[in-house]
């Protein structure tokens, strides 16, 4: 899995009604499951580091070309109480200029992630020590960012996910369907957070480096589905804050 990397990520809205439908259509046109995709699907489950005046929602609502995200992902629906030193929780830094998405990430275990929510230096201190060059560099942005900017856990977005890939056009091309999507206040991995996000839709996610492949665009004109700016974030912010909303 790659630590770093740049590509567009494109958005589509679905009904979940369409979801084995289009399945079977990608599978037709020479997709096959994503080798990180064992069984149907699988769980990815992420705490959004967020600003005391919630700087992300504000800068994904308002539309801004410059974003980012700062957050901690585990591919699974919770964490498991006995492997506390093995690592599998992924400190993530995605940020978006445009159309292009560039993530900078760095694994840690269940432990370090504690000693990181509880004391933040002396976190990174213990982790920095085993890691190389290249993940100390992205794990002392990713503290740079909830220092600097006083960035907190703030919510839990957690979400089902059937995955499938293929070499088209000289390039690897991903396309993830994520459904179910939930979410909760705080800074825990918790199974099946308290609100439901997506209710009867789905998202496909179409992921490539150089140029949208003909068979997507086919069943995306087939499917008659349009691109959007999905966010799981802020639909999970907005969601949690139904009855007491966020003001634009």
């Amino acid at each position: 899995m790659e630590n770093n990397f740049f590509r567009f990520e494109f958005k589509y809205p679905i009904p979940r009604y369409l979801i084995r439908n289009f399945e079977y259509d990608l599978i037709r046109f020479g997709f096959s499951r994503d080798t990180f995709n064992i069984g149907e699907k699988y769980y990815v489950s992420s705490v959004y580091f967020e600003t005391p005046g919630a700087a992300d929602y504000f800068d994904k609502s308002g539309g801004f070309l410059d974003r980012k995200k700062i957050r901690a992902r585990i591919y699974r629906d919770a964490l498991t109480a006995d492997e506390p030193d093995k690592p599998s929780i992924w400190l993530e830094i995605k940020k978006k200029h445009d159309m292009m998405i560039s993530k900078n990430r760095v694994c840690v275990t269940p432990r370090e992630w504690e000693n990181f929510l509880s004391s933040n230096q002396r976190g990174y201190r213990k982790i920095s020590e085993r890691l190389n060059a290249e993940d100390e560099k992205i794990l002392t942005e990713f503290v740079f960012w909830t220092t600097y900017e006083r960035r907190k856990p703030y919510v839990l977005i957690q979400y089902k996910r059937r995955a499938f890939h293929s070499f088209t056009g000289g390039e690897r091309v991903r396309v993830t369907i994520d459904y179910d999507i939930r979410a909760q206040k705080g800074d825990k991995f918790l199974t099946n957070p308290s609100t439901d996000v997506s209710q009867h839709g789905a998202v496909i996610e179409v992921k490539f480096r150089e140029k949208l492949p003909w068979q997507i665009k086919f069943l995306l004109s087939k499917y008659k589905l349009s691109r959007d700016s999905y966010s799981k974030y802020s639909k999970g912010v907005e969601a949690m804050r139904k009855f007491y909303p966020i003001y634009r």
